[in-house]
């Protein structure tokens, strides 16, 4: 079968990390740690309980771009089990299903991405039966080593012509939500989860910082489920902003020439403080800041303009961050919580109140919003055209790209 496939070599790394700058073509392509085999091995079930899938459309996420483009972490290659198919947004039609499985040939699915023991086929570990499944204390050692599909070896991601998945994975889309939708639960679940995980009160004020797909979907998702929560989010092109007043958000500003802090204060009305030395900061602000985005300015941004006692939820994927001062932390008694990807969840709304999934959440609320979510999706590519895909992902501001997905 086709598939993208990833596979490290330390002399293609090392040459990429001196010269990709100049010459992007040593990130991906022949000769590359990325690239297309036409003959790749399909995947055979392990087991009865998986599926047989054909993907049909498949999202380019930001942590693909970051392995691809060598912006990662080293410390999550503990992670992962290489050669790896890429590629866990998955829109795919059941070719076989599970055994006793409700699930039927021809069904259109979503793929909840990560390995839980469930899926390792073992005995379940202590944050897998407390339901946080996404950090499952297996996902180093293995069996199936690997936090998800598209990084594992032995359960091949969506960009491919086939790939398999555990019935705990599997979610049917529902017959009245269209692929463009559909496609879009997995990134979506993200911001779902964080909402859900740590819920703002009624009458809060909260930043969302980004311009990117979680931090859209992450805006969406406070208005869908909070709508007594007055939403701002923080991006850096006209576009992204534009998209967030379509999704229902209060306020969306970009910086125009100034420090984020100023034009944030006057959006609080918070008083401005300024050091002997360094940046402004805020005495006041918002009650709770999402990062969605995990760089040095982005964090020393969010712990600037949280209030006093407030919270910073880290939802972009930070690594190595150097020079960030800490000292808001303690001086304001901050709360920094991480959130990563999706699990078991309070269910919004429920009387008495239930546990559900996070995708099964989300899937509901793709089905009954009225916002156009649909038109996060920007760009379409075959997997043939991957570079051009993923050169519409850099270069966002030429491009206007928000999701960018495969076509199969």
């Amino acid at each position: 079968m086709r598939a993208l496939v990833y596979d490290f070599s330390l002399p293609r790394y090392a040459l990429a990390l001196a010269l990709g700058r100049t010459v992007p073509g040593l990130y991906y392509g022949r000769g590359t740690n990325f690239d297309l085999r036409p003959d790749w091995p399909a995947p055979v079930p392990p087991s009865d309980d998986f599926a047989t899938l054909a993907p049909t459309l498949a999202g380019i996420c930001g942590t693909d771009l970051a392995a691809i483009f060598q912006k990662s972490s080293p410390a999550l290659s503990a992670f992962a089990s290489l050669p790896a198919v890429f590629g866990h947004e998955v829109l795919a039609r059941v070719v076989a299903p599970p055994a006793r499985s409700a699930l039927r040939e021809g069904d259109r699915v979503v793929v909840d991405p990560f390995l839980s023991c469930a899926v390792r086929g073992i005995t379940s570990c202590a944050r897998c039966r407390q339901g946080d499944y996404a950090s499952c204390e297996r996902a180093g050692t293995g069996p199936r080593k690997g936090m998800m599909i598209g990084a594992c070896a032995e359960l091949p991601g969506a960009f491919g012509d086939r790939m398999v998945a555990h019935e705990f994975q599997l979610f049917r889309v529902p017959d009245g939500l269209d692929d463009e939708r559909a496609v879009l639960t997995e990134p979506l679940s993200v911001g779902v989860h964080a909402v859900l995980r740590h819920p703002p009160r009624a009458g809060e004020r909260v930043l969302v910082i980004g311009g990117g797909i979680i931090a859209l979907g992450t805006a969406w998702a406070l208005r869908e489920l909070h709508p007594d929560v007055s939403v701002t989010l923080l991006a850096l092109e006209d576009y992204q902003t534009e998209m967030a007043l379509a999704l229902g958000v209060h306020h969306a500003l970009r910086p125009r020439g100034e420090d984020v802090v100023l034009t944030l204060a006057r959006e609080t009305q918070a008083t401005v403080l300024r050091p002997m030395l360094g940046r402004p900061f805020l005495a006041g602000g918002y009650d709770q800041v999402i990062d969605c985005i995990g760089s040095q300015r982005s964090l020393d941004d969010a712990l600037r303009v949280t209030r006093a006692g407030g919270t910073v939820v880290l939802l972009g994927g930070a690594g190595e961050i150097a020079k960030l001062d800490w000292s808001f932390v303690w001086s304001k008694e901050l709360t920094i919580v991480g959130s990563l990807a999706y699990g078991w969840v309070d269910a919004p709304h429920a009387a008495p109140p239930t546990r559900a999934r996070t995708f099964a959440v989300t899937l509901e609320l793709l089905t009954s919003t009225a916002r156009p979510v649909g038109s996060l999706v920007t760009h379409r590519y075959p997997l043939e055209q991957f570079g051009a895909a993923l050169e519409a992902n850099l270069a966002r501001r030429a491009t206007r790209s928000i999701k960018t997905v495969f076509t199969l």
